[in-house]
């Protein structure tokens, strides 16, 4: 065992707790201490017993609809879609780009309004309005396919009787079953059934200047700075990505909050080689994009994903998460009181400027949940 011990933080924040620590001299003995005696009861217990389970058991399905109304997509194959930036930014999670990435997580009340109030909100816009180093793109396509077992089938949209490829899922091995495949309309003996459903498969970027610009950064020491530019560069991607889907939902026709977004990585769909098949379908290098051998999308502030339309669909994973019947919408950014283009509203409303009802709870408060 090393004695002045090893120790892991799980971000960058956890980091600067432990260092904190670490440079007291009475902290860092009480520290040391507890990280040797965990050690040594890990030690002694050993790794709990790893239960083995068959996530590809297809003998037995959900009991997701599959009867559901299929959409019409405005186009089939893939196409990039120009970005319309001040939409995008109407996208963004202000409250996870605020508590995970900026570091207000810990701060409440009065505290927590006047970081937000003073700093955050008033950075956000500057940034947003001054930066020009984040060059968004984006790609969409609609296929044709169909479930086949605990797979996604997709179809070539113009010889449909051929297929491009099969995406693998894993399915819940106890509680309702729980596939991804199982929000798409299910094969008939085997094979295609009479109405094929449809999948969209997106893939976004905000290019690769974003992070030349935080090497620059933390090469001059300006931490602080690249912090930020980190931060907002990650949430643009993942707002990006949430607009591409508002947009999807509209070519679809369907409820604004109806479906879910899936990214490879995440327990629904773990398995990321399967980005390999999303860029044969895609063409990921029209917009600059390429994956690594360990499967990564780069550059860095990337992310791909498949969208189910089905009213049922929700997040879910191989131990977790239960098939609502009715449904269950979408926890949408847009109009919600992390949306910053609310942010003139909800400083009304702070402040009693505004009679009017805030959109959506307008007021961002310290204990609001994060999005999943």
């Amino acid at each position: 065992m090393y004695e002045p011990g090893v120790f892991y933080c799980k971000d960058a924040f956890e980091g600067l707790a432990v260092m904190d620590q670490l440079v007291d001299s009475d902290a860092r003995g009480a520290l040391v201490q507890k990280l040797l005696a965990g050690a040594t009861e890990f030690r002694a217990k050993g790794d709990a017993p790893v239960e083995k389970v068959d996530l590809t058991d297809d003998s037995v399905r959900s009991p997701a609809r599959t009867d559901v109304p299929i959409p019409a997509p405005p186009f089939w194959g893939a196409q990039e879609v120009e970005v319309d930036l001040d939409e995008v930014y109407r996208h963004l999670d202000t409250h996870v780009l605020f508590k995970l990435h900026w570091g207000g997580k810990g701060v409440k009340g009065e505290a927590w309004q006047q970081l937000l109030r003073d700093d955050f909100r008033p950075r956000l816009e500057r940034m947003w309005r001054e930066q020009s180093y984040l060059h968004p793109r984006a790609l969409l396509g609609f296929f044709p396919c169909y479930a086949l077992g605990n797979d996604i089938v997709v179809l070539d949209p113009s010889h449909r009787e051929q297929e491009l490829t099969h995406f693998v899922c894993p399915r819940q091995p106890r509680g309702d079953r729980l596939c991804l495949a199982d929000f798409f309309r299910p094969a008939v003996d085997g094979g295609p059934p009479p109405e094929l459903d449809v999948v969209a498969l997106q893939a976004v970027t905000v290019g690769s200047e974003v992070t030349e610009l935080m090497a620059n950064l933390e090469s001059r020491g300006e931490f602080a700075e690249q912090l930020f530019v980190h931060g907002l560069g990650v949430q643009t991607a993942e707002g990006l990505a949430e607009w591409l889907h508002f947009r999807v939902r509209q070519m679809l026709g369907i409820e604004l909050a109806q479906g879910r977004r899936y990214s490879w990585g995440y327990p629904a769909v773990p398995e990321q080689s399967e980005h390999l098949k999303v860029d044969r379908l895609l063409g990921l290098g029209r917009i600059g994009l390429s994956i690594t051998d360990g499967y990564a999308p780069v550059p860095e502030q990337s992310t791909l994903a498949l969208v189910a339309h089905h009213p049922q669909a929700i997040y879910f994973g191989t131990r977790q998460g239960r098939l609502l019947p009715g449904g269950s919408p979408d926890d949408l950014i847009r109009g919600s009181s992390r949306d910053p283009s609310l942010f003139a509203s909800a400083d009304a409303a702070a402040a009693g400027l505004d009679d009017s009802e805030p959109p959506d709870g307008a007021v961002l408060e310290e204990d609001e949940p994060a999005m999943a």
